[in-house]
């Protein structure tokens, strides 16, 4: 089946008929999932998480499950607000002068 490019279609009238083996143009910036390309966002998930932190994935899921960082479980996935756990791991450090 061929596709019919009417954007760029001449003045004459022509229609240029795209070969389907033809690279398409790259989507709109707006259209790509910035939640997986962006460093600085709030949300990350668990994989984002575990380069982030020097644990296992074993020990971030029991430390998920015991409720000593906070997560938030959309569909399948669990994401975690980064400055939260931060705080919570802030909250657990031990040591230094008092």
């Amino acid at each position: 089946m061929q596709k019919v490019d009417q954007q760029t279609a001449p003045a004459s009238g022509e229609v240029n008929i795209l070969d389907e083996n033809q690279p398409q143009a790259r989507l709109p910036r707006e259209n790509e999932r910035h939640y997986e390309s962006d460093k600085d966002q709030a949300f990350i998930d668990e994989k984002q998480l575990l380069a982030r932190l020097p644990v296992s994935r074993r020990t971030l899921f029991n430390w998920r499950v015991s409720g000593k960082i906070p997560h938030v479980k959309i569909g399948r996935r669990n994401l975690f607000h980064w400055p939260s756990i931060e705080d919570a791991l802030l909250r657990k450090q031990k040591g230094g002068a008092q």
